[in-house]
């Protein structure tokens, strides 16, 4: 019950800020959490409630991370319809899978199938963030009928960009920036202290952000997340392995690929080159935004995909 009574807290104060970036001022609805069983894995799931039969679901970046620093500048979307964000497997409030083999795309994706037999839910609107977004297109392309639109935000496309983050990251940080974020990480790449994921999302500066927000805003973002080590090792090992261009022919389903014109980790061009190669794709980028538009341009991210997912 204290851990609830902080997370609203956390909630409540985050949506202050929104208002005050320009996110929409609708009225706070109470999320729901709820763990949800599955043949392998737990999977923890948080809903606002909403009108409409589609449902729309929110898959975290990272690896490693969880959906808490998406919230709440996504949760205006749930004014038009269900909005579920979902911890994947291994990561946040969700139980790691039995064995290391597990932290592998497909078998995440294969999560989500069970998970909208488990609710009932015959498609889904599908929205996913930086790593979040091989996992949607995977599920997309393997399992086009549960999908029925997509919104991939700064999207991961291949392991190449992976590769390249270290190389840009220290071109746009400066020697002295890249050696204040290489004393967080172990050797493995994973984050040594999960308590120093604030003075991370600060130190990332312009890799993140156009503009960088306020400190209250930061230590926000990570308040309430749970760091996941084993999932950020093994899934960003499966990460540098992917390419979206040999799945994207299979993508049936329309898909609104998101950028922030001001974004070095997974670049602008990168991205309409993905909207290009899926069939049905659509690209749209955010001005004076980065690498989380939402959170930079909350109103004109919502309303981008509110536009897409209602036409």
């Amino acid at each position: 019950m204290l851990l609830r009574r902080r997370q609203l807290l956390a909630g409540l104060a985050l949506g202050a800020l929104a208002c005050r970036r320009g996110a929409s001022s609708a009225p706070a609805v109470l999320a729901r959490p709820r763990d949800v069983r599955l043949r392998s894995v737990t999977l923890h799931t948080v809903e606002l409630p909403g009108p409409g039969r589609t449902a729309r679901w929110v898959l975290h970046g990272g690896p490693g991370l969880d959906h808490t620093y998406l919230r709440p500048w996504l949760d205006p979307l749930s004014a038009a319809a269900p909005l579920v964000y979902v911890d994947l497997r291994g990561h946040g409030r969700s139980t790691p899978p039995p064995e290391a083999e597990g932290y592998a795309l497909p078998d995440a994706a294969a999560d989500l199938v069970e998970l909208a037999r488990a609710r009932g839910e015959r498609s889904i609107d599908l929205i996913a963030h930086d790593f979040g977004a091989a996992i949607a297109l995977t599920l997309a392309a393997r399992h086009p009928e549960v999908i029925r639109r997509l919104v991939l935000v700064a999207p991961l496309r291949d392991g190449e960009q992976v590769r390249a983050v270290a190389r840009r990251s220290r071109e746009a940080l400066g020697e002295a920036g890249w050696a204040a974020i290489q004393s967080l990480s172990t050797p493995q790449g994973t984050l040594r202290d999960p308590r120093s994921l604030p003075r991370l999302f600060r130190g990332l500066g312009r890799m993140w952000w156009h503009r960088p927000p306020s400190d209250a805003t930061i230590e926000a973002m990570a308040r309430t997340m749970r760091y996941r080590p084993e999932a950020d090792a093994n899934f960003l090992a499966a990460a540098q392995r992917f390419d979206a261009r040999t799945l994207a022919s299979e993508v049936r389903a329309p898909a609104l690929v998101i950028s922030g014109d001001d974004d070095l980790t997974f670049r602008p061009e990168e991205s309409r080159a993905l909207a290009e190669l899926l069939p049905h794709g659509r690209y749209h980028e955010l001005a004076a935004a980065g690498h989380l538009p939402f959170i930079e341009q909350p109103a004109a991210f919502v309303r981008a995909v509110n536009e897409f997912l209602s036409t």
